[in-house]
């Protein structure tokens, strides 16, 4: 799936605190149904990632994994992170952390909020921090694909009708050399598994507008979690009006239109996201 970095740094913080800066304004800018529905998103997709892991030997104690949960859900915004970094330096691998440790406490927090152990808010919290923890730890995860690669994936957000212009733009790309591989028509959770087939590819969504940004954002959290290391980019309608609401949710580029999707993607590529 990726491999990782030998950086030292266990988490980078500042990466950290500008996505619990965006998640705390995004929430405050959709409905609370919403937001619901994106704390679940995180704790499906994180609670079931260890599966990927079953042939390391050690997983989080349950008292870790409860002074971690206790820490997400606290009135400390770094106490979590503090959590992840002291693990990191003991030595526990970044791969580890991401897919066991993340992965089990998403559990324990879901049954905490089914049992009424926590409540909305704090839930919301604690999976909005864990999300920042993986933004955090992003630099830790490299693709295994070269730097000449001029792949992309083009999809359509789930329930969009309109996909003329993300076809258009597929063609467009293909004449410019790219390989394009085109989803259109998929649930989110099929969506999601396609995507996954190819991780280390630039990933671009196309929206039809406001009514599209519901399932953007689910698309996006599930995307950070499952491909970490895969440069996001939005393109579609009403693009210039949406695009402070866009820029809370942790994309690497927002695109007017094709010739300013093209220099996002150049860019991508200029800049080693894909080395």
């Amino acid at each position: 799936m990726f491999t990782t970095d030998v950086s030292p740094a266990p988490l980078e913080f500042e990466a950290y605190e500008q996505s619990q800066y965006s998640i705390r304004r995004l929430k405050k800018s959709l409905p609370d149904e919403i937001v619901a529905g994106l704390a679940r998103e995180v704790i499906r997709r994180l609670a079931t990632r260890d599966s990927k892991l079953d042939h390391v030997p050690h997983s989080p104690s349950t008292t870790e994994l409860q002074n971690f949960c206790m820490a997400l859900i606290s009135d400390d915004d770094k106490a979590a992170a503090e959590i992840i970094i002291g693990v990191r330096a003991e030595g526990m691998p970044a791969e580890l952390i991401y897919l066991k440790y993340l992965s089990a406490a998403a559990r324990m927090l879901g049954e905490w909020w089914n049992e009424d152990r926590a409540n909305f808010v704090e839930v919301t919290v604690g999976t909005g921090r864990m999300v920042a923890i993986m933004r955090g730890m992003r630099h830790l995860f490299t693709p295994t694909v070269s730097a000449t690669n001029r792949s992309a994936v083009f999809a359509s957000v789930p329930g969009e009708d309109h996909t003329m212009g993300v076809r258009m733009a597929a063609d467009l790309f293909r004449k410019d050399g790219w390989e394009i591989s085109l989803k259109i028509g998929l649930n989110h959770d099929a969506l999601i598994r396609e995507i996954e087939l190819t991780p280390n590819s630039i990933i671009g969504l196309s929206i039809g507008g406001r009514h599209s940004i519901d399932a953007l954002t689910r698309l996006v959290v599930a995307l950070h979690i499952c491909c970490p290391n895969a440069p996001l980019l939005v393109c579609g309608q009403d693009i210039r009006s949406m695009k402070p609401l866009l820029s809370l949710l942790g994309l690497d580029g927002v695109a007017y239109d094709v010739e300013d999707a093209k220099k996002h993607m150049s860019a991508f590529r200029e800049q080693k996201k894909l080395v």
